[in-house]
């Protein structure tokens, strides 16, 4: 059974952490309905390289394209990563002074399920309602640091990272497939930052809880999961809207407000 806990653990972080479905959220869902221990801060640690290597396998060449583009010290080379820069700085800023607040009294079954649903609304109302379509390659800086801006609402539990940053590229009129390749670029630096907190964490914890190998098995399992999840999610919005994802989170919110409020 506890093995199974760092499979699970793997598979939820990894499939959820790039669709429009909240990965913290779904976390502390798994909390509530099992019993297991924490599986500790390395397993954290873990779980979070293996989706950033999904990213980047799946972006490898846009990666490889900004890479390129910042070694050539050219400014009008470097607009993409200027932009990309530009929309991490407020999640940054405000996530120094308000995540350990928001960790220790918002991580509830409950505002998971409230927001799950709200956050469904906007994004419904951004993905239907926005006619003008333009690709995230022609963004001005100004509408990064909008999106960049919604993105500081990630902390609220349930929220979900990747929906209120499509949602906010959406907003300004971004076609579909922009905004989620534009929200996935945003969570590198997102995500790096984050590994870069928890390891300080884990390297001033008195207690460090190590399982190397069911911590390298579950970040192999999210890397896998998360490269299915994000190619899942392109074919369906290639064809289609967001409509699945934000039917899901309604009908998830809805249950869980039954069953916990």
């Amino acid at each position: 059974m506890f093995e199974l806990q760092y499979f699970i653990i793997g598979i939820v972080q990894g499939f959820t952490e790039f669709l429009p479905i909240s990965s913290s959220g779904h976390l502390v869902l798994i909390s509530e309905l099992t019993s297991w221990q924490d599986q500790g801060l390395f397993t954290d640690v873990a779980v979070h390289v293996g989706t950033l290597l999904a990213v980047i396998i799946y972006l490898r060449s846009h990666i490889i394209v900004l890479v390129k583009n910042f070694f050539s010290f050219q400014i009008a080379k470097n607009d993409n990563l200027i932009k990309i820069i530009i929309a991490t700085i407020p999640a940054v800023i405000v996530g120094f002074f308000i995540f350990d607040f928001v960790q220790l009294y918002f991580r509830d079954i409950k505002v998971f399920a409230v927001t799950s649903v709200v956050f469904a609304a906007l994004l419904f109302v951004a993905d239907h309602f926005k006619m003008k379509i333009s690709s995230w390659e022609n963004m001005s800086y100004v509408q990064a640091f909008i999106i960049g801006a919604f993105q500081i609402l990630a902390f609220i539990p349930g929220a979900s990272r990747a929906g209120v940053t499509i949602t906010g590229a959406r907003f300004l009129g971004f076609d579909r497939s922009s905004a989620a390749i534009f929200s996935m670029l945003l969570s590198i630096p997102i995500i790096l930052a984050s590994l870069f907190l928890t390891s300080l964490d884990l390297t001033s914890s008195t207690e460090i809880n190590i399982n190397l190998y069911q911590s390298l098995f579950a970040s192999i399992v999210a890397c896998i999961t998360a490269l299915v999840s994000i190619n899942i999610m392109m074919q369906i919005i290639q064809s289609s809207t967001f409509n699945f994802f934000i039917i899901y989170r309604v009908l998830l919110g809805f249950i869980l407000l039954y069953f916990y409020a």
